[in-house]
């Protein structure tokens, strides 16, 4: 069903849950998967990895779970680092995939109008389809 997946990673706790599911997906159905990385110069909404003077360093580490999880789970993963609106450079990607995976923090009102939504500008314009994988309210 699913040949090529893309996962958006930010490094975050909350997005731990979508690297496992997409990984969980990859293996299951034998696919390619695909981790995004984008920096957004300038604004961040994960405190937990620091802006730096090079963006792209902030790569290695938002990428270390996905690493370390799909390599237990025995899939292969691709990586890829843009620099930009992560929901502008992940959707301009979605012609290449048959699915993208994401997490979602479930954000409404005021929180989402200041903050944007990235989970929902790749659901309204992606060209494939669009798995949200949202945390568990605390």
């Amino acid at each position: 069903m699913y040949k090529n997946i893309l996962v958006a990673v930010d490094g975050s706790e909350n997005n731990k849950l979508a690297v496992k599911a997409a990984v969980g997906l990859a293996k299951e159905f034998g696919a390619k998967l695909t981790a995004i990385y984008v920096e957004n110069v300038g604004y961040r909404l994960h405190p937990n990895v620091a802006i730096q003077e090079d963006p792209l360093k902030n790569a290695d580490a938002v990428f270390e779970f996905i690493k370390s999880y799909s390599a237990e789970q025995g899939v292969e993963v691709q990586y890829k680092v843009a620099i930009g609106h992560p929901g502008e450079s992940i959707t301009d990607l979605t012609p290449d995939y048959d699915l993208v995976v994401c997490g979602t923090l479930g954000r409404s009102g005021l929180k989402k109008a200041v903050l944007g939504s990235v989970s929902e500008m790749i659901t309204r314009f992606s060209d494939c389809p669009v798995l949200l994988i949202r945390s568990p309210r605390a």
